[in-house]
């Protein structure tokens, strides 16, 4: 009891109250010292608040201006020899890129819209609101980037419908991960604010979805600055991380700070730009996915998601023929199936006994129809059944085909 008597008397000492403090005595001064130390710990975090400086001021030191209450636009033609990272900013190069991603529904650069958000928040929800929209499309041959730039909550309507502006003519959006997250956002914001939204009308091509495709399993992650290091040769120095562009805009609003509002605006041009040239650079890993590190299986899939199934099928049976020493199980699974389908059953046994060999299951199984069916050699196939069994002993579809076979056996022999 002692003990506990001195380290509260220490406790005491330390923290400057008295014994008769802590009784009650002098409650008042210790209230008003109190008081006095909260008073000093507030001030010393209070951030001093700058002068605002107007909207038009703004715009000029964000290379823009201002054309609605509340909204700054800033657009740039970039030189027709421009490049990005490894890659020319060209039109074709987008064009044939985004053809390879959606199978050829595409109908013209200049019907592509680029779009990308900067935002309140990375959750989503009504809660979060778009502050900066940015899109680009080429222009004769010119790829024009347009930002528009929200300086306070209640010119989030009018920004909006200037976007709808931009967008006249347009039949294609593309993004990345704004199947996700800008397009839903967007959406949102349009219905709250009373207005119809025109992205929704344009077909969606999200190049994340594609990138994911190709290089799944080959990457530590598919973000769109994963990509822009592995793929177009960029390597972002000194770039705000898109994470902190909320507080650099909440630093304007509530603090008058503009600090950070410029290096948002370069964030977002510098996503745009990305986007102008990811697909030819997916293009590229297309036509040569061993120098890429590409996923061969995935690169054929591409051919498939066309209008003409029965030439895509053909398109990625001889990218698949081309690359056969690159493919893992699955790829030869599918160059398989592929054959199969064209009743090339020489190449198709192949396969299936290479990987029958390694104790592919499916393959075994694959085998044993091949021999009931297409050769009706059921000696053959039951001894196929037995490996099979033997993968699978416990497979009642297996045993029945074990059954089958052996009493056609035993029929043809009678």
């Amino acid at each position: 009891m002692s003990d506990l008597r001195a380290r509260l008397g220490a406790l005491r000492r330390q923290s400057g109250v008295s014994r008769d403090d802590d009784q009650g005595g002098g409650s008042m001064d210790s209230v008003h010292a109190l008081r006095h130390r909260l008073e000093r710990v507030a001030a010393g975090r209070r951030r001093p608040c700058r002068k605002r400086i107007s909207d038009e001021t703004l715009a000029a030191r964000l290379g823009g201006r201002v054309v609605r209450d509340c909204v700054i636009l800033r657009r740039e033609r970039l030189p027709i020899d421009a490049v990005h990272g490894a890659f020319p900013l060209v039109d074709s190069a987008l064009h044939q890129g985004l053809s390879l991603c959606t199978g050829g529904d595409v109908a013209t650069p200049r019907g592509c819209i680029l779009m990308d958000t900067e935002t309140t928040g990375l959750a989503g929800g009504t809660g979060t609101l778009v502050f900066l929209l940015g899109m680009a499309r080429f222009s004769d041959g010119v790829l024009e980037i347009v930002q528009l730039f929200l300086t306070g909550f209640q010119g989030e309507s009018a920004m909006l419908d200037e976007a709808r502006e931009y967008l006249r003519g347009a039949d294609t959006l593309v993004t990345f991960n704004g199947r996700s997250f800008d397009s839903p956002l967007l959406a949102a914001r349009y219905r709250l604010s009373g207005l119809s939204d025109p992205f929704v009308e344009l077909h969606h091509v999200d190049l994340l979805h594609v990138t994911r495709r190709t290089f799944k399993h080959r990457w530590p992650d598919c973000r769109l600055q994963t990509a822009e290091r592995r793929l177009l040769g960029v390597q972002r120095i000194g770039d705000l991380p898109g994470s902190e562009a909320p507080r650099a805009w909440f630093e304007w609003v509530r603090h008058g700070r503009d600090d950070g509002l410029w290096a948002v605006c370069s964030h977002n041009r510098l996503d745009l730009l990305s986007l102008a040239v990811l697909p030819a650079a997916l293009q590229r890993s297309h036509d040569d996915p061993i120098a890429t590190g590409a996923n061969v299986l995935a690169c054929a899939r591409h051919f498939r998601h066309g209008p003409d199934r029965a030439a895509g099928d053909r398109e990625a049976f001889e990218y698949l023929q081309r690359y056969r020493r690159h493919l893992g199980t699955e790829g030869l699974l599918e160059l398989a199936w592929l054959a199969r389908c064209r009743r090339e059953w020489s190449l198709a046994v192949e396969l299936w006994e290479q990987l029958a060999a390694a104790g592919v299951c499916s393959a075994i199984e694959h085998l044993a129809k091949y021999y009931e069916h297409e050769k009706r050699d059921y000696e053959r196939a039951l001894t196929v059944t037995s490996r099979l069994l033997a993968c699978a002993p416990h497979d009642g579809q297996h045993r029945r085909r074990e059954a089958r076979l052996r009493a056609r056996l035993t029929a043809r022999r009678c």
